[in-house]
């Protein structure tokens, strides 16, 4: 897994440049957005994906998880419930800064919003 080094110093990134740091195709990307809902990128006015770095992050402990530990899909997302919610050992956590806990919470609040507003249009 590439290091935290490895990651460009800026705060954004498109999908092709995340594809590259992971190492991994686009649509791999995708499903692991509908897979796991802490990996919830913005989408601007034309739907082009917008990765923070702390997706890049989650991007690259996720691929971790699968490809190097092996685990499967199912277990991956207990492991992350359980690294987030601070019930994994000290040295599997993803990164205790609170920024980064900021930016999952707002994740995770976009992706509740994006939803309620999906509920908002089928009832219009």
């Amino acid at each position: 897994m590439p290091s935290e080094a490895a990651i460009p110093d800026k705060d954004e990134f498109k999908i092709g440049e995340v594809c590259e740091m992971a190492g991994v195709k686009p649509f791999v990307l995708r499903y692991w957005e509908t897979e796991f809902p802490e990996l919830a990128p913005a989408k601007g006015a034309g739907g082009q994906r917008t990765y923070t770095r702390a997706d890049v992050q989650l991007i690259l402990r996720i691929k971790q998880l699968l490809y190097e530990e092996r685990f499967t899909v199912a277990g991956a997302k207990k492991r992350l419930s359980e690294e987030i919610a601070g019930q994994a050992p000290k040295a599997a956590k993803l990164d205790s800064k609170p920024s980064n806990q900021v930016e999952i919470l707002r994740r995770a609040l976009k992706h509740t919003r994006r939803e309620l507003e999906g509920i908002l249009a089928l009832l219009k």
